[in-house]
């Protein structure tokens, strides 16, 4: 505050030029002294020796790196010293950087350049560097220097999420979820283990689910991934595997964000609070506890392989709704002359992969050829399977299409060899000016013989268990189209999918969606309608009399399945009661069943946030239902807090079937070299905060504050980009000081990196003093305790704050060298208890006698 108020008394005199301020202590007191104001008068003086400086080039920030500092001889204060690595990471040209012009112990940037300039802000320990452009190393845009990355410290992390039901309906069920992803970083590796247990009362404990678990380090020269262990590779253009062995894959993150070119959105409605898992390939990916209502899950772990997600809603009565939420790539556009390639070897090591592990090789390539072509491919080879893939992507006036086709051999022991290809299409085009996105899939079209790689797998495994290899489901073709268009005011969306299967048996599935929703002053609305149908593939009564049809029926050991045919018709309306961002939403759901299964359901309730920070929310919700001439009717409740170390979620509801209790956390622990401390799920990466004795400062990514150690972890840093954390005062002692307030970091993948804010703390006081003669104590005049250091600077109204001095001394106030320029405070302060920390100044009064 004094420094502001300073500033803001800088003024240009007759007798000082615009490049020399001077002060004007007449706009603070009439009794202005001739006080020595001159240590105010520069922003840029830097003392010698080795600082972390945030680095500015050409308006770009670049990072924080060390910069030593040396006295010149022309200039009283220190300048940088910048040798050749330092000019490289500045981003200079390595032809541009000649021979120094003179030879120094400390080279100044001139030296090198005579044409560059810089400056410095020892205040806020900022270093900007202006660079000719001709000096400039080209560079993309938002590009990061690796030297400025950040590989974070040694510590242990662990994210769990645990989620426990209750069940009163039927005979009772109580189910309990507990999901890992654990890590130990050491030095640049990090050692990662993802997995699930799951128990339910009525089928007791499975095994525990080991989903991954590997070892990985970032190669920044390749800039790319290397992992060792169990791992998937990659989905992208070729299907995704689990394997056990060497993964080595290029990582676009690293890249600039200008040079850069996806686990999908699950959407869907609850009716009371029910459980949602979702599973991919037969793993669990995710489970949660959600309220009644619409949901929406955007925060789904990145699995890095394709492959649809099946979502099933369990409710409170323990019915359970399963759907499908399409998962595949989009075409692959790189800009020209990049590359991205995925490189797997080792054993499969597959859920439902009983006999051994084969080995496996699995590579493939993506090459931007041209401006908006780009062409790739790939292969994978294991025991008994061979496949290959070409394909090309190219953007045209039309849109953005890609064209593939993938064959494959698969041995299939005791039924020969079967050879097949498949043909892949795609189409997106975007038009912004319209609103208008349009995304259309043909995965895609496969001649008999085409096996896929899970295809192939899970043949070779039912021929283990003696089951023919054309009893699998395998598809014969695959219609997928998502389309959205902005529409008066509103958004029209449209999505389907569309699958048929070689197997007659399995018949073709088809569903679609469509829907609409805008805002009418304050209420949202939203429309849609769903239909799902599935063929009905009994035999009738003549095809029954066919041999071969019966053989075929004999051999599958079915006669086909039965149809099925639901729709879903859902009007939505919210509205907020009352003003401000915490009002309460007010909403209202009718849903209409019809075909197969029909029915409605009405839904009324209420939701919001609570507290100054939202840090907890609630809802309440009835609603009543009717089908198959029956009638139902249930409330459903819930609270919520996110914390500063766990996000907790408790749920009750009631129906006429019976109740369920839900209760769900999430959160992490952290284990660093000083403690472990309680956090917030981590991302993909993570900062320990160190600020000692500042307990209680707020830091700005996510909600949590210092603690009593002085530690706390910012839990959601970005991999590879500049990440700035801030540490707000409110709430700190008020003898603690914060010396700097915000630090900026370049993390690598899983990193966490150590950020130590520097923290001035001690007694803070406010005395109140004049001088002998009954006149204020000069404004802007020193105050220095009994060892010479200075401890506070005199303000307004003869106050001066100062901070860490001892219970009793004197203090000595110094506004000019002059004989009368000083005087001496005799003070005598309370005792207390060197620990306790104080939440407000203390007030001390006294006079400032003069020195003889």
């Amino acid at each position: 505050m004094l420094a502001g108020l300073i500033s803001a008394a800088l003024t240009s005199t007759e007798h000082a030029t615009a490049a020399e301020p001077v002060f004007d202590l007449q706009a603070f007191s009439s009794e202005g002294a001739a006080v020595d104001v001159s240590r105010f008068s520069r922003y840029d003086l830097m003392s010698p020796g080795t600082h972390l400086m945030e680095i500015i080039v050409n308006g770009q920030p670049m990072g924080r790196r060390e910069v030593t500092f040396l006295a010149s001889d022309a200039q009283a204060d220190a300048v940088p010293c910048v040798d050749r690595d330092l000019l490289l990471q500045l981003g200079v040209a390595p032809e541009r950087i000649g021979t120094l012009l003179k030879a120094s112990e400390c080279p100044a940037l001139a030296d090198w350049l005579p044409a560059a300039t810089s400056r410095v802000d020892a205040a806020a320990l900022e270093w900007t560097v202006s660079l000719p452009q001709v000096y400039v190393r080209q560079l993309p845009r938002g590009f990061i220097d690796p030297s400025y990355w950040d590989e974070g410290i040694n510590a242990g992390l662990l994210n769990y999420t645990l989620s426990t039901t209750r069940m009163t309906a039927g005979t009772g069920t109580d189910r309990a979820y507990l999901g890992l992803n654990a890590g130990l970083n050491v030095g640049r590796w990090r050692l990662r283990h993802q997995g699930a247990q799951t128990w339910d009362s009525a089928t007791g404990q499975p095994p525990y689910q080991n989903t991954s678990t590997f070892a990985q380090r970032s190669l920044p020269v390749w800039q790319a991934q290397l992992r060792v262990g169990d791992s998937f590779s990659s989905g992208q253009i070729l299907e995704g595997v689990r394997v056990r062995g060497l993964t080595l894959a290029s990582d676009e993150r690293m890249m600039a964000p200008s040079r850069q070119g996806y686990a999908p959105l699950v959407r869907g409605v609850a009716e009371g609070n029910a459980t949602v898992t979702i599973r991919q390939n037969g793993y669990t990916l995710y489970e949660t506890t959600v309220a009644p209502g619409p949901f929406e899950i955007n925060d789904l772990p990145a699995t890095g392989y394709g492959g649809d997600l099946t979502v099933s809603v369990t409710e409170v009565d323990g019915r359970r709704n399963t759907f499908t939420v399409p998962y595949s790539a989009t075409p692959l556009l790189l800009r020209a002359g990049a590359r991205q390639y995925h490189v797997s070897m080792g054993q499969v090591n597959q859920l439902g992969v009983s006999a051994g592990m084969p080995a496996m090789v699995q590579g493939t390539l993506a090459h931007g050829v041209a401006d908006g072509l780009t062409v790739y491919g790939g292969g994978t080879g294991t025991q008994g399977y061979h496949q290959g893939k070409l394909g090309v992507a190219a953007s045209t006036a039309l849109g953005v299409w890609s064209l593939d086709a993938t064959g494959s051999r698969t041995q299939l022991d005791g039924q020969g060899n079967r050879s097949g290809h498949s043909l892949g299409l795609g189409y997106y085009k975007s038009v912004p000016t319209s609103g208008t996105h349009f995304a259309l899939g043909m995965y895609r079209y496969s001649t008999p013989g085409y096996f896929s790689l899970y295809d192939a797998l899970s043949a070779q495994e039912g021929l283990r268990k003696g089951y023919g290899a054309d009893r699998l489901a395998r598809q014969k073709s695959r219609l997928d189209l998502n389309v959205s268009q902005q529409l008066g005011g509103g958004t029209l969306t449209l999505s389907g999918s569309s699958t048929a299967y070689w197997r007659r048996q399995q018949g073709r599935q088809t569903t679609f969606s469509v829907s609409y929703g805008a805002t009418w002053k304050r209420l949202g609305w939203n429309v849609s309608m769903q239909r799902s149908r599935i063929e009905d593939t009994r035999l009738r009564d003549e095809e029954r009399r066919s041999p071969r049809e019966h053989s075929d029926a004999l051999f599958f050991g079915d006669v086909g399945q039965r149809g099925r045919l639901d729709n879903r018709i859902t009007l939505t309306l919210s509205m907020p009661v009352g003003a401000g961002l915490r009002a309460p939403t007010l909403s209202s759901t009718q849903h209409w069943d019809r075909g197969d299964r029909r029915g409605s359901q009405q839904q009324l309730g209420i939701n919001g946030l609570l507290g100054e920070d939202a840090s907890a929310d609630y809802g309440v919700w009835a609603s009543r239902s009717t089908a198959a001439g029956s009638r139902a009717s249930a409330v459903n409740a819930y609270t919520g807090y996110r914390g500063e170390a766990v996000a907790m979620r408790l749920g009750y509801g009631q129906s006429s079937q019976g109740a369920q209790l839900a209760f769900s956390a999430d959160g992490a622990l952290v284990a660093h070299p000083d403690g472990l401390i309680l956090s917030q799920s981590l991302g993909e990466s993570a900062a320990l905060v160190h600020a000692p004795n500042a307990q209680g400062a707020a830091l700005n990514n996510g909600n949590a504050r210092i603690g009593a150690g002085g530690y706390a972890v910012a839990p959601n840093l970005q991999a590879f980009r500049r990440n700035v954390v801030t540490l707000d005062p409110n709430g700190m002692p008020v003898d603690v000081e914060l010396l700097e307030s915000s630090q900026s970091v370049v993390p690598t993948l899983g990193a966490l990196t150590l950020l130590r804010f520097k923290v001035a703390s001690g007694r803070a006081v406010i005395v109140k003093a004049r001088r002998d003669n009954g006149k204020p104590l000069p404004f802007a005049a020193q105050v220095f305790d009994e060892q010479g250091r200075e401890v506070g600077v005199v303000g307004q109204a003869s106050k001066a704050f100062v901070r860490d001095i001892s219970d009793s001394g004197q203090l000595t106030v110094r506004w000019s060298d002059a004989a009368d320029g000083r005087c001496v405070i005799v003070y005598q302060l309370p005792s207390r208890p060197s620990a306790e920390r104080q939440r407000s100044a203390q007030v001390w009064e006294g006079r400032c006698v003069a020195i003889p």
